[in-house]
């Protein structure tokens, strides 16, 4: 379940809270965010904690991406 990213700080450096990650939910600060478009056409926008972003089982593409 997605925590809400206005009443806390990123559960990876203590930071100010930017949003939820979309692969575990966790709250991430901008700096410990990764960007990602998904979709096709435009996409649109999704944020992943550096974890998620890596991992193939939540982000099919994780393997195209450079670390």
């Amino acid at each position: 379940m997605s925590e809400d990213p206005n009443s806390k700080n990123c559960k990876i450096c203590e930071g100010k809270a930017f949003t939820t990650c979309s692969g575990c939910g966790i709250i991430i600060c901008a700096k410990c965010s990764r960007f990602e478009l998904i979709g096709s056409g435009c996409g649109w926008p999704a944020y992943y904690c550096p974890t998620c972003v890596q991992d193939p089982c939540v982000k099919p593409n994780a393997m195209l991406r450079d670390s």
